[in-house]
């Protein structure tokens, strides 16, 4: 619901500042008082192009803002969310446009910059606006199909198709990536059976090039060692003065001093520990020509085993323990590719069970349409005639939707809303033939027309802000009355605004504005004054008597208001 409206430097308006209330707001003053401005300036908040003939002569800039409640609003909250322009908690939404005469032009959606494209999508969502400028919801035909099912009562339908199209599309889609990846997966395939069977096939441990190295120095340094090792014996055991021989007499000497002076006894065992150990490293010296692992042979087989390791080091990482994380990661992507290789046949037969179905329930809801399209056409000629368009004749056509996708494996009719594209028809004269509604040129029928549709129509779809402008053209009287009984019953459960000048209709507010020019520094003013009950019976006589307004015009204007008084189990719209 539109809460506030601000505008300043905008065409005839200097400031101003107008509180909408819930219910029926309707707008009455002279022609050319600025009315239509009003709804000008509403256009540009819902998503119209702007123009520097907005700015008021000798100005820098004009400025509009509207301050929306948000409550019960969820598509706007989900839009606003989705583009980021959602402050949680808070539940209202504020929009201002701001055009330079430079041509510059600025929008903020809740204190952020926004995109023009951005607040076309959301003013739809926000309120319609139908006069000679506007008439979104009438060409949109999107919008025609909603009308359609809302009159019919087919939401929850149109919910199961919608769930049941998503199922369909997200298969068609999971289909065609599998298949266009069979080729790359079967190539996939081949190279991972590969890698898998060369390190499967050379079998790394871990720490083992480690290992392999250290053990190839050994091997390399065989001569060298063995050169060491018999020297090491000969200084044990062999030469003029062997380290054992000396270490013997050595002990011998100490023997005889023990025996002598028990004090050298300690240094006894020291000695025969280091010839029991000097025996030990002689025997190895001797013994290490004599080892089986010491040999080419051996040697061989580690360079060889090193190659190996290197192969695979150069593909899968430097260490053993990197070439088996490599192979495992390796094993486990061809285990799930060789396990999708019946994915394509299961996908297929999911396509297939989700095709049969949405077209069972498309079906079954087409067939609805149709039924539904037959009585609105019959509903519909009522309504026209008590707007004065009894002439009029309204046909529901009905095209395929024209929607699909999948790579060719979704029909092309079969979309989200069903296999139905609604477009509404006119033929505005006996005679004539029928036509697209978006041809109709007149503002005040496409006014009548929408409140028609919208009272037939709108049910389903309440809280909204509907905003009517030039719905009077054309009309008189008793029309008028019955226009504005349409408009009071829409303002049960929308926000409605709009436009007349005729007293039948006005009398039907909740909130009635007059607007008028002033003068104000030698310049024209565009000015909005809220009318309580004694205002609004002499806007009342104005309209009805013009100029001079006597006793006799008043009580016909009081008469007015008190016989378009709602009846008591009616009520005005509440704020959503």
């Amino acid at each position: 619901m539109l809460q506030l409206l601000r505008i300043r430097n905008f065409a005839l308006i200097r400031e101003l500042e107008i509180e909408f209330g819930a219910g029926l707001n309707l707008l009455t003053g002279e022609t050319g008082s600025g009315k239509s401005i009003l709804v000008d300036a509403l256009g540009l908040l819902l998503g119209s192009r702007s123009s520097v003939d907005y700015v008021r002569s000798g100005c820098d800039a004009a400025v509009v803002e509207g301050i929306f409640d948000l409550r019960g609003r969820q598509k706007v909250r989900s839009l606003l969310r989705e583009a980021g322009f959602d402050t949680p908690g808070e539940e209202r939404l504020r929009i201002r446009r701001e055009i330079s005469a430079s041509g510059r032009n600025r929008i903020h959606v809740n204190q952020s910059l926004a995109t023009l494209g951005f607040l076309k999508t959301m003013g739809g969502a926000l309120a319609d606006i139908c006069g000679q400028q506007e008439q979104r919801s009438l060409l949109d035909l999107a919008t025609h199909l909603a009308w359609l099912d809302d009159f019919g009562g087919n939401a929850e339908l149109r919910r199961q198709a919608a769930a049941l199209y998503r199922r369909l599309r997200d298969a068609a889609r999971e289909l065609e990536k599998v298949e266009t990846g069979e080729v790359e997966r079967a190539r996939r395939i081949d190279i991972l059976r590969f890698q898998v069977e060369e390190i499967r096939r050379v079998d790394p441990r871990p720490g083992e090039r480690e290992e392999l190295e250290n053990e190839r120095t050994l091997l390399s340094n065989r001569e060298r060692i063995l050169e060491r090792a018999a020297g090491i014996y000969r200084l044990l055991y062999e030469g003029e003065s062997p380290v054992l021989g000396g270490l013997a007499q050595l002990g011998r000497l100490l023997g005889e001093l023990d025996a002598l002076d028990p004090a050298w006894a300690a240094h006894r065992a020291p000695v025969e520990e280091s010839r029991y150990r000097l025996e030990d490293l002689a025997y190895a010296a001797r013994d290490c020509g004599s080892r089986s692992d010491f040999s080419a042979e051996r040697l061989e087989e580690v360079h060889q085993r090193l190659q190996a390791l290197d192969t695979l080091a150069r593909k899968y990482g430097v260490s053993c323990e990197e070439i088996l994380a490599s192979g495992r990661r390796c094993a486990a992507e061809l285990e799930a590719l060789e396990s999708a290789s019946g994915s394509a046949g299961r996908l297929r037969e999911e396509l297939a069970r989700a095709l049969d179905a949405y077209a069972a329930l498309a079906r079954t809801l087409s067939e609805k349409r149709r039924r539904d399209a037959a009585l609105l056409e019959q509903r519909i000629r009522a309504e026209f005639g008590a707007l004065a368009m009894d002439r009029m004749r309204l046909e529901v056509r009905f095209h395929p939707a024209g929607e699909g996708g999948g790579g060719g494996r979704i029909p092309a009719g079969y979309g989200p809303r069903g296999m139905d594209r609604v477009e509404f028809w006119i033929a505005p004269n006996e005679g004539e033939e029928m036509r697209p509604l978006e041809t109709i040129a007149s503002g005040g029928e496409l006014s009548r027309i929408l409140l028609a549709i919208q009272s037939l129509c709108g049910g389903a779809r309440a809280g909204r802000t509907l905003v009517f402008d030039e719905v009077d053209a054309g009309i008189g009287g008793r029309v008028a009355e019955a226009v504005g009984k349409r408009l009071r019953d829409l303002a049960r459960s929308n926000q409605v605004l709009c436009v007349t000048h005729l007293p039948h209709i006005a009398a039907f507010a909740h909130h009635h504005y007059r607007v008028c020019k002033e003068s104000a520094d030698g310049r024209t003013e565009t000015a909005v004054l809220p009318l309580e009950e004694g205002a609004r019976v002499e806007e009342l006589s104005r309209m009805l008597g013009g100029e001079t307004i006597t006793e006799k015009t008043r009580h016909y204007a009081l008469e007015m208001l008190e016989r378009s008084r709602p009846l008591p189990k009616e009520s005005t719209a509440k704020a959503p």
